[in-house]
């Protein structure tokens, strides 16, 4: 048998060489892999991206309209801060292009009679307007800075997408690399194990041992090796799940780090004042009131007068085949101010002013109930943030305290100053701390990652 230190120093490189094994094998995906692939390739994300776009397209001059409409929205029409530009050519009613017409007419004269004569003709008349409406109510300006203020939601939307998929994936990534600890854990028990299942053996072959000890050593054995197996089907769960958020085949095979780190500290003060500033839920509030002022400045502009101006030029030609008028051309232009004023429309803009209003008052309520859930959010998460810190301090003392007893119980069973039973319960004991100490872990990380969010700094 080999002495405890270096039984345990066995243990240590044994651990070391499984690790080694596990990283050589695949390839070793770190946090910044994480939030990198996340914000790629995650559809959400992307689909979030489109609409920052999509608003974008959407924030011209050339969608700016100033018309009467009642709504709040892009109204367009002949009306905004582009004039409207139309070339026509034909209607209807006067078409473009070639006639013919057969006519067959009888008489009492009969040499009066016409038999199938056909009659030809040919008519045009293009004719280009241009119609611009300067002055709406400034309602134009107010639409503008709608669009302006829709591209900026649009981009906080995004960020907000972003945040709570990468805290998803975080989660997700960091309960991983819980298991692999535990794993780890188990796995240092399992050497053990196979050491008391050889000295069992060997004190059961002196006659200083009992049989019932040696087939306990191996059914705790065994439990260890399920044990084992069950966490790897846990990770292997975990690993589909982040493949899933990463847009990644799941059968992708990636290792994570074994050990979590805290790199931030729980003060609350200077996060409350991030929180106020940065909290991608709270500025959307704000971002959507503003929005709100802007139509109803809008709905207001539809009371007010329009003014324009307007003109055109127009060419048409006309010929016939017979008759005392064989062609008809006109051509020329004309322009001049326009001036429009619905003063009543069934009460219809007064409507929507008032609805407008509502809608104002309640979005301003969403507002505080969204300011003081994002607040209670961070608060809890401060303060689970600064338990579980002290949670861990715990669990490292348990693990270390743990650990020298497991080495006393380890050396007394050797010795035969105690039996297995008490040197199980000593090892389980370990086990749990170890245990213990990885959830602590996983749970003061999560805290902190909702430490974050809320003060709307993840992303950062």
């Amino acid at each position: 048998m080999l002495p405890m230190k270096n039984m345990y120093k066995l243990i240590t490189l044994s651990i070391l060489l499984l690790i080694a094994s596990s990283v050589k094998s695949q390839d070793l995906l770190t946090v910044e892999d994480v939030i990198k692939i996340t914000i790629e390739n995650n559809f959400d994300v992307n689909i979030a991206k489109n609409n920052i776009q999509v608003a974008k397209n959407n924030n011209n001059i050339g969608l700016v309209g100033g018309g009467q409409s009642t709504g709040g929205t892009v109204s367009g029409g002949t009306t905004g801060m582009l004039p409207q530009i139309s070339i026509a050519a034909g209607s209807p009613q006067s078409p473009l292009g070639i006639g013919q017409t057969t006519s067959t007419l009888k008489y009492s004269n009969p040499t009066l009679n016409v038999d199938k004569q056909t009659l030809n003709s040919v008519s045009y008349s293009p004719s280009l307007v241009v119609t611009w409406y300067f002055f709406d109510g400034l309602k134009m300006f107010a639409t503008k800075k709608k669009l302006g203020r829709a591209e900026e939601l649009s981009n906080l939307q995004y960020r907000l997408t972003v945040e709570t998929t990468l805290l998803t994936a975080l989660t997700t990534y960091y309960q991983m690399i819980s298991i692999e600890q535990f794993i780890k854990a188990l796995k240092a028990s399992l050497i053990l194990g196979e050491d008391q299942k050889k000295l069992a053996a060997e004190k059961l072959k002196a006659g200083i041992g009992s049989a019932v000890d040696v087939l306990q050593t191996q059914i705790d054995y065994n439990n260890i090796q399920v044990q084992i197996t069950q966490q790897q089907n846990l990770l292997n769960e975990q690993r589909i799940n982040l493949n899933t958020v990463l847009k990644q085949s799941p059968d992708v095979e990636f290792s994570v780090p074994d050990t979590i780190v805290i790199q931030n500290k729980p003060e609350y003060a200077s996060a409350l004042d991030n929180t106020d500033k940065n909290n991608n839920t709270i500025l959307m509030g704000r971002k959507t009131m503003e929005i709100d002022g802007l139509a109803l400045k809008e709905f207001k502009a539809n009371a007010m007068p329009k003014i324009g101006i307007t003109g055109n030029y127009t060419y048409q030609w006309a010929s016939q085949d017979i008759g005392l008028q064989r062609l008809n051309q006109n051509y020329g232009y004309n322009g001049g101010f326009i001036f429009s004023w619905t003063i009543l429309n069934n009460l219809t803009t007064r409507t929507a002013i008032r609805n407008q209003t509502m809608q104002i008052a309640s979005d301003n309520l969403r507002l505080q109930a969204s300011e003081l859930q994002e607040k209670s959010n961070l608060y809890k998460a401060y303060l689970s943030f600064e338990n579980n810190l002290k949670i861990v301090e715990i669990e490292r003392q348990s693990v270390q305290l743990a650990n020298q007893n497991l080495y006393i119980a380890a050396k007394r069973f050797k010795q035969g100053l105690s039996n297995y039973i008490e040197y199980r319960t000593v090892m389980q004991t370990y086990a749990d701390a170890q245990y213990n100490l990885s959830q602590a872990a996983y749970s003061t990380k999560l805290s902190e990652l909702n430490f974050l969010k809320a003060q709307g700094l993840l992303v950062h």
